[in-house]
């Protein structure tokens, strides 16, 4: 359901992806899974196939990235072992930690709490406050919003962000130019109404990132334009 402002408030038919399924995942989709960039996960679906797939990613040397929209569940500690990246919003980081989530400081420490559980790398969306990047030993990396002409639907930009960031990635960018890209493919996003039609192309996205980079004064005194993604 759309709310005025852009926001959204989702109805689900609970279980509704849960029934249906083979006893296993077929031997050709785990071939195929081997041979990919990137395994993109998330929850509306059972876990066991989440572990089948991550399982053959995994041996593979495929990263795998979780996003933790879907199930109202804990995150099965086998699942999270297979994890390189855990992507949650500020909600779904509380829920499955148990700590609070209201200020960054406290979001620092329930990311820290996931890198207990196993996983290295906690990629969490703040919506309006933009995301920032928890890396296991490391500091921070934080990515503010790039600000929308107009927000008219939200419904898809968490899903629309965490895509892009694993596109960028499989690509080979550093993380910094991962979450840039990210955040401009979800700042196209709220700009249309409907969740597959706002996610947006790769020329749109690399149009409003060239317009938005800050000249900057190189050491013999020119001007220059910071590396973009290609």
């Amino acid at each position: 359901m759309l709310m005025p402002g852009g926001q959204n408030s989702i109805i689900i038919v609970g279980g509704a992806n849960m029934e249906g399924w083979a006893s296993g995942v077929g031997s050709d989709d785990l071939d195929l899974i081997r041979r990919a960039g990137v395994l993109l996960l998330q929850r509306e679906i059972p876990d066991w196939v989440n572990v089948q797939v991550a399982q053959a990613a995994k041996g593979a040397g495929v990263p795998v990235i979780l996003d933790a929209g879907g199930m109202d569940a804990p995150v099965p500690g086998e699942l999270l072992s297979l994890v390189d990246i855990f992507s949650p919003n500020e909600t779904e980081l509380a829920r499955l930690t148990g700590m609070p989530t209201e200020t960054f400081e406290q979001i620092s420490r329930a990311a820290g709490a996931c890198h207990k559980m196993g996983v290295k790398e906690v990629l969490v969306k703040l919506g309006s406050q933009g995301s920032a990047l928890f890396i296991e030993g490391g500091e921070p990396i934080r990515q503010p919003i790039i600000p929308a002409t107009e927000v008219v639907d939200t419904t898809g930009a968490g899903d629309t962000f965490t895509s892009a960031f694993a596109v960028a990635l499989v690509e080979g960018k550093p993380k910094e130019e991962c979450m840039r890209f990210a955040a401009a493919a979800a700042s196209l996003c709220v700009q249309v109404k409907g969740a597959i039609p706002s996610m947006p192309d790769r020329k749109s996205v690399m149009d409003l990132l060239e317009s938005v980079q800050p000249p900057f004064i190189l050491n013999n005194g020119a001007r220059g334009q910071i590396r973009r993604i290609q």
